[in-house]
């Protein structure tokens, strides 16, 4: 059958085919779908780009902005051992707290491990339902002579001062290493208040408050905060779920997939005409060329 054919029409059929599959496949909206290198590049050559996902996104991090680290390190640190004192209370008050109603009674309670994964997720924004999600409500604004973060009520995208603030946030937990949940372990235990353990961590252990930076120069470049729509938001955390699981795919929109076909019409009807055959006749050819299996009957199964 295939030696009917010029050069390019078992490709371009195949494309067709393609296309019909995805277009199927994504029904009245959009759909993640595992595609072969090869049907992702001929739904490209169509004009129809989708979106990589999961283990398939390789697009890289935004640059940070090192000039940037100086002046927001402490605020940076003050924020995360907030976050982390408050749930160091939650998880431990109980336990320091309990009283055995009777002698050999023994109660288990989550303890300074379960602190120190707590505290080790605080860096990681793109994980979504972690607590390094806060990093993403970040904004780091000018004022005056230094700079400072501005907390909004939405996510935002996490472009470079995000990317920055993720670092000092990962420089806080380098440096600081286990002192940082061991502080906060201890401040439960005898009921430190707050500033008093965002001295031990920020001053003493992580060292990034004892100073002040010098003036911040004149010329700065701000990156605007972009907040994140709920279809975004809700995109994005599907992407990271899909990378973290180790799966991957690509999204195509309903509307390009239709774009796409739209335009094979002409070349589709020009190759049945030019082989002289039907609607019908050129359909059954495309599934011929194609590397599809048929579908196992029942009774074969």
């Amino acid at each position: 059958q295939g030696s009917m054919w010029k050069p390019g029409s078992c490709r371009f059929m195949r494309l067709g085919l393609v296309a019909l599959v995805a277009l199927a496949a994504v029904g009245t909206a959009n759909a993640q779908m595992s595609m072969s290198a090869e049907e992702d590049e001929m739904l490209e050559e169509m004009g129809v780009k989708g979106t990589p996902m999961g283990r398939k996104d390789s697009t890289p991090k935004m640059e940070i902005v090192k000039s940037d680290l100086p002046y927001i390190r402490c605020d940076v640190c003050r924020r995360m051992v907030a976050l982390a004192f408050e749930h160091a209370t939650t998880v431990l008050d109980k336990r320091f707290k309990h009283q055995p109603k009777r002698r050999n009674e023994f109660t288990q309670f989550d303890g300074e491990g379960e602190v120190q994964d707590y505290v080790e997720k605080l860096c990681s924004p793109d994980k979504p339902g972690s607590p390094g999600e806060w990093i993403k409500r970040l904004d780091i604004l000018a004022d005056g002579d230094k700079l400072v973060l501005h907390e909004n009520a939405d996510f935002g995208h996490c472009e470079r001062e995000c990317r920055t603030i993720e670092r000092a946030c990962e420089d806080v937990i380098e440096t600081a290493d286990t002192e940082f949940s061991e502080a906060l372990y201890a401040a439960v235990k005898e009921g430190a208040d707050l500033e008093k353990v965002q001295r031990m961590v920020c001053n003493r252990a992580a060292k990034v408050c004892k100073t002040k930076p010098p003036p911040l120069a004149p010329g700065r470049v701000d990156h605007a905060f972009r907040t994140m729509t709920n279809d975004e938001k809700s995109m994005a955390d599907m992407m990271a779920n899909l990378k973290d699981s180790g799966m991957g795919g690509t999204m195509y929109k309903r509307e390009e997939l239709m774009k796409g076909m739209a335009g094979m019409e002409d070349k589709m009807a020009h190759i049945a005409e030019e082989h002289g055959m039907d609607t019908d006749a050129l359909e059954r050819a495309i599934a011929q060329t194609s590397d599809l299996e048929p579908e196992p009957r029942k009774s074969e199964l």
